[in-house]
């Protein structure tokens, strides 16, 4: 955040991929630069070339998966990222082109509108020489399966202390602002954004047994995958990382940053899950 009586500097990126976003990016570019805000400016969708300029706060069209995307990119430099939804569900996008325009001044000068969520740090120590990886998950971080297609034998601890070995699909490592993504659509629960949690749910487990987990915020957990296992991968927040050969192990933490998403004041807290995902609705 700016500090007081200080002009916010905000990057707008959009997605030219979709052909609904060009003109309100460009009427936006135009709102920003005539107010003196615009730090930069990418359609092309690059989001690295967001830190660079240094934004105070980011001005994301084009969906959800624009919105992960640029979390990603930021890493540990999070700031607060306003979500114009120009894409199909829009759970994280939570603004329309107008309400973006109309609400402008309070939108990027209401430090109470901004959410903060967890994510989580994955380290990983890969398997056959490869170098360790240090990323960061928003959504998610899933293991699952690759070529050749078979299941993945994943052993699981907690806190040091063995607890479990999974023969799966997969695993999902999901923060409560992915709860709702990945995680809900193989039957996990659906937490609350602003809880502190991290929340395990299997692939296809070849088990009666292996159901979703929830633990505490401060719970770390190590993930190897079996030296016999062939074909996992790693992804977060749905973007493919790299392959995970048998032997290779994972540690997921809590991280230091937050995720940071700005609320349209115009919406109640469960008004997207009620009218986006229809939760709770019966028929009639």
């Amino acid at each position: 955040m700016p500090p007081a009586n200080t002009k916010p500097r905000v990057f707008l990126i959009g997605n030219a991929e979709k052909s609904e976003v060009p003109e309100p990016f460009r009427r936006l570019s135009d709102l920003l630069s005539s107010r003196g805000l615009l730090a930069g400016s990418d359609l092309q969708c690059q989001p690295e070339n967001i830190n660079p300029a240094e934004p105070d706060y980011v001005v994301a069209l084009g969906g959800d998966g624009t919105i992960l995307a640029v979390g990603q990119a930021m890493q540990h430099r999070q700031v607060p990222i306003v979500g114009v939804n120009l894409g199909k569900l829009g759970y994280l996008a939570d603004f329309s082109v107008d309400e973006l325009e109309r609400d402008f001044g309070r939108i990027l000068g209401d430090p109470d509108l901004v959410s903060r969520r967890m994510m989580l740090d994955v380290r990983l120590d890969a398997a056959a020489g490869d170098k360790p990886y240090d990323g960061i998950a928003l959504n998610d971080c899933v293991i699952r399966v690759a070529q050749p297609f078979r299941t993945v034998g994943l052993a699981v601890d907690i806190d040091g202390d063995p607890v479990t070995t999974i023969i799966s699909d997969g695993l999902i490592v999901s923060t409560p602002t992915g709860s709702t993504a990945h995680n809900m659509s193989c039957g996990g629960p659906i937490v609350q954004p602003d809880v502190d949690a991290i929340i395990l749910t299997p692939l296809c487990p070849h088990s009666l047994t292996h159901r979703p987990v929830v633990v505490g915020p401060q719970a770390k957990l190590g993930i190897t995958v079996r030296a016999t296992s062939t074909g996992a991968a790693l992804v977060l927040d749905g973007q493919f990382i790299r392959a995970l050969p048998g032997g290779s192990r994972l540690v997921i933490t809590r991280s230091k940053q937050s995720f940071q998403l700005v609320r349209n004041p115009a919406r109640k807290g469960w008004d997207t899950l009620v009218q986006k995902l229809k939760w709770g609705q019966g028929l009639t």
